[in-house]
C-alpha cells in the first residue's frame, strides 16, 4: 500500500490530498496485483474528487475464520463525487463509465481490472456510493489467523 502511495505521490501532491490508514494485515495475494488493486482504487478516490480536497481512509477488520485462514475485509473510503447506487455493479464491467471522458480521463479498464484480479485471488469486491458524499470500496481476501482469532 505504501508503494501504492508513493507512485501517486504527484497526483496526491497535485489534489492535495490526505490519505490515512489503519495498521493493514498480511493476505494472500501476488504483491504486484495487490499494488495494482491499491493503486487503482486510491487513484480513483484522487480523481473523482470533489470541490474539496481529497480525504481517503484505508483500513481492514478481520471478519470471519474459515479452515485456519482469516476472511479480511478492506475498505477504501473518499468524500469524492460519488454516484448514485443503481450503478453499482456497472463500474465493474470493463469499459463502461459514468463520466465521460472529458470530465475525467480514463479508459474504463481500472475497475474490471480490480475485480479480476480480487476475484482470482478468491475474494470479492464491491462498492457503496452517494452522490456529493463519497464512495467506499470493499474487498475480501483471505490471510493469516488475526490475533484476536480464537484459533
Amino acid at each position: 500500500m505504501r508503494v501504492a502511495i508513493s507512485n501517486l505521490e504527484i497526483a496526491i501532491k497535485e489534489a492535495d490530498a490526505v490519505i490515512h490508514w489503519d495498521p493493514l494485515p498480511t493476505v494472500m495475494a501476488d504483491p504486484t496485483e495487490l499494488l495494482q488493486v491499491f493503486q487503482n482504487l486510491i487513484g480513483n478516490a484522487i480523481k473523482f474528487r470533489g470541490k474539496q480536497a481529497p480525504a481517503i481512509r484505508i483500513s481492514a477488520c478481520a471478519t470471519s475464520e474459515v479452515r485456519g485462514f482469516s476472511q479480511w475485509q478492506f475498505s477504501i473510503q473518499d468524500n469524492g463525487i460519488g454516484f448514485d447506487q443503481q450503478f453499482c455493479d456497472q463500474v465493474f464491467i470493463i469499459f463502461q463509465r459514468l463520466h465521460t471522458r472529458a470530465e475525467h480521463p480514463g479508459n474504463g479498464m481500472g475497475l474490471a481490472i480490480v475485480k479480476k484480479i480480487i476475484e482470482r485471488h478468491g475474494g470479492r469486491i464491491w462498492v457503496e456510493s452517494t452522490p456529493g458524499v463519497g464512495t467506499t470500496f470493499f474487498f475480501t481476501l483471505r490471510g493469516p489467523l488475526a490475533e484476536n482469532s480464537a484459533a
